[in-house]
């Protein structure tokens, strides 16, 4: 899936910006401490995740796309900077910074340019 996580991410932005596009939270915020499943319409799959790192060193796990709508491991915990600047259940404002968390693994989504071993992508 090329460039998968990046249109996972920009879907969630654009989530975001939508739910929160005035000074008041709408009904049906994203708050902080919710935990989803991001889907990528255009594929027809959901971000997924689990406890199988790069044989490469980074020790760095998979995240990729899987179909399947029950799978447990494609929730993500909406979470703040490490500065504690998002407290549960406080809706999430445009432009804030939030972390994706794996729910089962607790690793943090994060990108970088280094290529997948899997996809040779970023």
């Amino acid at each position: 899936m090329r460039g998968g996580c990046r249109l996972f991410l920009l879907l969630l932005l654009a989530l975001l910006r939508g739910l929160c596009h005035g000074r008041e939270p709408a009904p049906g915020a994203v708050t902080c401490g919710s935990v989803l499943k991001l889907l990528n319409t255009r594929h027809s799959v959901r971000l997924h995740s689990h406890e199988v790192k790069y044989g490469s060193g980074s020790g760095q796990q998979s995240v990729t796309g899987v179909e399947a709508s029950d799978d447990a491991n494609s929730y993500w915990r909406i979470r703040g900077k490490s500065d504690g600047s998002c407290q549960r259940g406080t809706p999430v404002k445009c432009g804030q910074a939030i972390r994706l968390t794996h729910v089962n693994t607790g690793k943090n989504l994060h990108t970088h340019h280094f290529p997948s071993p899997l996809s040779n992508n970023q």
